[in-house]
């Protein structure tokens, strides 16, 4: 019995539960199609359209001139297609058209004709060719290019549809005069009405999100302003018949626009037509005074406000798009600036003119740049003369490489080193990414400094002297000056240093240091420590080298540093000195600087010997292959007599 049961009841809801799937697999086919678009959208935009199609065919019942007027139905059709999915177009305009036409047909005995496509024309073709630019539709962009986009589509193209299609209406219903010139004006009226509804409505409807956005006081006050003046202007223009107060209507718009933006403006706008087209309805106006009839001075209306919209769109949109570059601009720039604050580099774009259109300096404030755009002469002026050719080379030949080393300018009047790298943009335009090297170059001379100086003296050590030789070098076979090399030697130091100690010792060979250190211009003279307690001068210059010798021995004499080991006394130097001219094509022709100094240094350093093999305290001068043996310069009888007296050579 229960089984029974069970297997009836199971059995007589199979119907039921088979057509419930089957309405339920259909729905969700529906679903899943997505076909229809939200309810309350559909609803909301076919109220909007039905209002805006009955509103104006009551005007014409009124009036009796049925296309004189904007017909308001296509433009918030067209904004509902462009808010839309593709898909859902077909719901819209199926649901469009039987609110507009259906209820004419069944209660006015009034069938759609022909005429009925020419909205349905104008909508569905601008639709498609705008619907792509979704940021301008939701109002993310307001490009030049879009606006354009809106008006060649929207505002020319589709209502050209329209009225083509109207003219093709009458024609073939028959429904007043079919010549050609007839059929021109029946386009031209169709043509206008369908222009300026979507010229004036459809930016309005579009931006509609932004007039509800927070504004000042002044701002609404500004607005509502601008707003009453347009609405005196145009009701003073059309009392007084005045073409000029009817063009100044246009000036609240502009300023508006100028003030709040382009959605301001098309609301502006759209207070003006509504001013221009109902004082010219009444009668009232310059376009009513000066046309033949009703119907042409509608038209003259809607020419006149087709061609102020064209002026103030694309006003508007060159705004809208200095505005979009300004901010792309600025944006670019504290990009610029960030870089430059992470990296410490100074970053700089230049335009194909070698002008300085933007530059970044976060970490290099203390540069002598002024801020704005910098000329190519002014920004070449802060450039170390010495060094504009680095930059001019490196720029010229294009390389990707960092450039050499060059220096700017600082606000405190010192150069600072800097290296760059560039990059080649589009339009002419070029990035430069310049490193402040300062920091660097000073700890790498400092370490070089270091490596070619001798830490006891302060004078230069082998390498420094060599280096520095060389230049002397160069410099004396460019203006043709003989160079001369000097060996010093302390004489009897090992015994002074056991006499005093080492510290003593480090005294005295600073202060024959300091004599050496002070015998001529550096750009011409070198003096080193070679080792231990020997010296090396290389002069360039130097006409009589033996008087040179002599007078660096007695100055060292004249120190007074006392030596009792010494026969003199004091601490005197044993100099070997030999000079050559770099211009000696037979010896020195092509030869290496650093070859030809350690060849000179080698022979002064033989003249050396030869006055130490004397009994030190003389000068030797070397020339050529032979050396010529100088004759002592004090001799230590000399120093008996002045011992005697208790003095010192002098």
């Amino acid at each position: 019995m229960t089984g029974l049961t069970v297997l009836m009841s199971t059995g007589g809801a199979e119907p039921l539960t088979g057509g419930s799937s089957r309405r339920q697999r259909w729905r969700a086919r529906l679903t899943g199609a997505d076909l229809l678009p939200p309810l309350w959208h559909l609803v909301g935009w076919t109220v909007g359209v039905a209002a805006a199609s009955y509103l104006v065919r009551w005007l014409a019942s009124v009036d009796g001139r049925t296309f004189t007027v904007v017909w308001l139905a296509a433009a918030p059709q067209l904004v509902a297609l462009l808010l839309a999915r593709r898909r859902h177009w077909p719901a819209y305009l199926v649901t469009f058209a039987f609110f507009q036409y259906v209820p004419a047909w069944v209660l006015l005995d009034r069938p759609p004709e022909l005429a009925a496509l020419s909205t349905v024309a104008a909508v569905v073709f601008a639709a498609a060719m705008l619907h792509s630019d979704q940021d301008w539709i939701h109002g993310r962009s307001d490009s030049l290019r879009s606006w354009r986009r809106f008006v060649l589509y929207g505002v020319i193209v589709a209502p050209a549809f329209a009225g083509t299609v109207g003219a093709l209406s009458v024609l073939v219903h028959q429904q007043g005069r079919t010549d050609p010139k007839s059929l021109c004006i029946v386009a031209l009226i169709w043509y206008l009405a369908e222009a300026v509804g979507i010229a004036f409505l459809a930016p309005v409807l579009l931006r509609w999100n932004r007039y509800w956005r927070r504004h000042s006081a002044r701002q609404v006050v500004t607005t509502g302003g601008f707003t009453v003046l347009m609405v005196a202007l145009g009701l003073i223009a059309a009392h007084e018949s005045n073409f000029v107060l009817m063009f100044l209507t246009a000036v609240p718009a502009l300023l508006v626009l100028i003030e709040f933006g382009i959605a301001a403006a098309f609301w502006q706008m759209a207070v003006g037509a509504a001013v221009v087209l109902g004082t010219t309805f009444a009668g009232l106006g310059p376009f009513v005074a000066t046309a033949v009839d009703p119907t042409q001075a509608m038209i003259h209306a809607q020419v006149f406000l087709l061609t102020g919209y064209a002026m103030v769109v694309l006003v508007a949109a060159a705004l809208e798009e200095r505005n979009r570059l300004s901010a792309l601009d600025r944006a670019s720039h504290e990009v610029y600036d960030l870089v430059a604050d992470l990296t410490g580099d100074l970053v700089i774009v230049i335009d194909s003119h070698g002008d300085v259109l933007h530059h970044a300096f976060t970490g290099h404030s203390n540069l002598n740049l002024p801020s704005g755009r910098i000329g190519h002469a002014d920004w070449e002026s802060e450039v170390h003369p010495d060094d504009l050719h680095i930059i001019v080379e490196h720029w010229t030949s294009g390389r990707t490489a960092a450039s050499l080393p060059f220096r700017i300018r600082a606000r405190d009047g010192s150069w600072r080193w800097f290296v760059t790298h560039t990059r080649r943009a589009a339009r002419g335009l070029s990035v430069a990414v310049l490193r402040d090297i300062t920091l660097e170059r000073e700890v790498q001379e400092s370490l070089t400094d270091m490596a070619n100086t001798d830490e006891l003296t302060g004078l230069p050590n082998r390498r420094g002297l060599t280096r520095s030789a060389s230049e002397i070098w160069s410099r004396a076979l460019e203006l043709e000056q003989p160079l001369t090399a000097l060996f010093v030697d302390v004489d009897h130091f090992k015994a002074y240093n056991d006499h005093h100690g080492h510290q003593a010792g480090d005294v005295c060979l600073r202060d024959v240091a300091d004599v050496l250190a002070h015998l001529a211009d550096p750009r011409t003279c070198v003096a080193a420590r070679y080792g231990g307690e020997e010296f090396a001068v290389v002069l360039a210059g130097c006409e009589d080298p033996y008087t040179f010798a002599t007078g660096l021995s007695s100055a060292i004499r004249a120190l007074g540093i006392g030596h009792p080991v010494s026969p003199c006394g004091v601490v005197t130097v044993s100099i070997g000195v030999a000079t050559v001219s770099p211009r000696d094509e037979a010896r020195f022709g092509g030869a290496d600087p650093e070859a030809a100094v350690s060849e000179l240094l080698h022979r002064a350093d033989k003249a050396l010997y030869t006055a130490k093999s004397q009994g030190r305290n003389a000068i030797s001068v070397a020339h050529d292959d032979a050396l010529l043996v100088g004759e002592q310069v004090h001799h230590s009888a000399e120093y008996t007599r002045e011992g005697a007296r208790g003095g010192h050579d002098e």
